[in-house]
């Protein structure tokens, strides 16, 4: 599906834990890439939350490693109804025994480095103390100067990531790969998806065309066992939030993985 902006909501903390890495480990590149200090620090911060387990949150990293099991466990069950492509299950069982087996031991080199940078460390006391911008650590004043060179400041982080990240990547990559998109309408912004008895859904994907995105619509859940609440609402600046009225075509994808 081209030109399309995709949404994934969680429906387990397995799941959350597995997003927040994802997304964490996302924006902490385009930082990189973007060479913006600020952006990169924020990002740092959220992915030390999520692999030390700090601020409520889990430790991620057993989290994926029982979605990658579950997906498996799938997988193993599928190839019995579907013989044509047992060949291409059995790969990605293999591919998945190797991701697992990479991330039995943890991450220690990177939570090491998350641990003792003292540039993140002084970040994550900005949060802690509802300093934002960090002005009592000077943030502002010598971020600046601190990435005239960032990769020699970075890099050695991101060097250590590419294990995870190619993890991380090949399990979002695989929880698509077997399920379908179902493509509705939410009359009048709203839409009501009753889920099948029986099974257990760890994610939803909603995909919506660029252009609508664009015009500040974005959607929103509430779920419980039975049913998903989906609204679309439209932000646009300087304004409240409103709900949108008119009818909206959107594609959707529930993952009966990681639930």
């Amino acid at each position: 599906m081209g030109d399309l902006v995709h949404f994934s909501f969680a429906l387990s903390s397995r799941m959350r834990a597995f997003i927040a890495l994802r997304d964490g480990l996302s924006c902490l590149e385009q930082a990189r890439s973007d060479r913006h200090g600020a952006a990169w620090l924020h990002a740092a911060c959220d992915l030390r939350t999520s692999l030390l387990g700090e601020q409520g949150r889990k430790n991620a990293l057993p989290e994926i490693i029982t979605i990658f099991a579950d997906l498996q466990e799938y997988l193993q069950k599928l190839s019995e109804d579907a013989p044509l492509y047992r060949d291409t299950i059995a790969r990605a069982c293999q591919e998945i025994d190797r991701q697992m087996s990479r991330l039995q031991g943890g991450v220690p080199e990177v939570c090491d480095y998350l641990e003792q940078d003292a540039l993140i460390h002084a970040y994550l006391n900005t949060q802690k103390k509802h300093d934002w911008l960090g002005h009592k650590w000077c943030m502002p004043q010598s971020i600046t100067a601190l990435w005239r060179d960032p990769d020699a400041r970075i890099l050695p982080l991101h060097q250590r990531l590419v294990p995870l990240d190619n993890a991380i990547a090949k399990l979002n990559e695989m929880l698509s790969d077997f399920v379908g998109w179902n493509k509705r309408t939410a009359t009048a912004g709203s839409d009501h998806i009753v889920l099948e008895r029986g099974k257990s859904y760890g994610l939803m994907v909603i995909a919506l065309q660029e252009e609508i995105v664009a015009q500040g619509i974005i959607p929103d859940i509430s779920s419980n066992r039975l049913a998903i609440r989906l609204r679309f609402q439209q932000w646009q600046a300087g304004e409240p939030s409103r709900e949108c009225e008119e009818n909206i075509p959107y594609a959707m994808m529930l993952v009966p993985i990681g639930g």
